[in-house]
């Protein structure tokens, strides 16, 4: 009997030995490099034929090596649009994770990117936002630079539309992703048909109705089996409505 009950006792004693030797799954650790920068500082660096949707090439490869090293000059860059993480509620909306993200502002020292390092399960979506705070200028999402697994990118966000191909970058009103994340289905109804998420990230634009306040811009990201450094280039332009007139030259002596 007591050698029963010893055998008993070395096989439940291997069973759960065997389970601590299976590796469980483990968190992932992915970490986003975000910009801001106004059109005329970016078309600078870009080379002909890299404006095209889908374009790529050795000025965009120059430029996101510039913000790297901190040498990118600093006049174009913008300071009012720090990202952060989705709440719970616009996470769900985009079928998307709640992460709480670790966010290092740019503009310390050399650090030219918003850094922002989050731990997570492959396969999963998470979503970060940017939206400017105040009336700050410019207000149009123009261009947008991306890097997922594979290069960067240049790509225009276009509006969806129901006979288009899936895009990198989309452009919705900006109320239309507002009411949609009420009702929690923004990603199964829209954006699953809309968004390319093939290199493992996506942008979805809100365009601003009021002229006096920027875009709203998300970031999809869906994660990779490895640990993964993304890239996103957001480059701004006043829209045409927003541009003023020139000043009176004053009364004629």
């Amino acid at each position: 009997m007591r050698s029963a009950c010893g055998l008993g006792f070395l096989g439940v004693a291997g069973l759960l030995w065997l389970g601590l030797d299976t590796p469980l799954a483990q968190a992932v650790e992915y970490r986003l490099q975000i910009v801001s920068m106004w059109e005329s500082g970016f078309t600078g660096f870009v080379k002909p034929g890299e404006l095209g949707d889908g374009g790529s090439g050795p000025g965009l490869d120059h430029l996101a090596g510039s913000l790297d090293r901190g040498d990118t000059p600093g006049g174009p860059l913008l300071s009012d649009r720090t990202v952060r993480w989705a709440s719970e509620r616009v996470a769900r909306a985009y079928g998307a994770v709640h992460v709480l993200a670790e966010v290092k502002p740019g503009g310390e020292g050399t650090a030219q990117w918003d850094n922002v390092r989050w731990d997570g399960k492959t396969g999963e979506r998470s979503v970060l936002v940017v939206a400017p705070s105040g009336r700050g200028r410019p207000q149009e999402l123009y261009h947008v630079v991306l890097k997922g697994t594979g290069p960067l990118r240049h790509f225009i966000p276009y509006a969806s539309s129901s006979n288009s191909r899936k895009l990198a970058t989309v452009r919705y009103p900006l109320e239309f992703l507002w009411f949609h994340e009420e009702r929690a289905d923004l990603w199964d109804k829209f954006l699953s048909q809309a968004m390319d998420l093939s290199n493992g990230i996506g942008v979805a634009v809100g365009s601003s109705s009021n002229s006096t306040f920027a875009d709203q811009v998300y970031v999809v990201v869906s994660q990779a089996e490895q640990p993964t450094t993304y890239k996103v280039i957001l480059v701004w332009r006043e829209p045409p409505s927003s541009l003023e007139g020139p000043a009176s030259p004053g009364p004629m002596r």
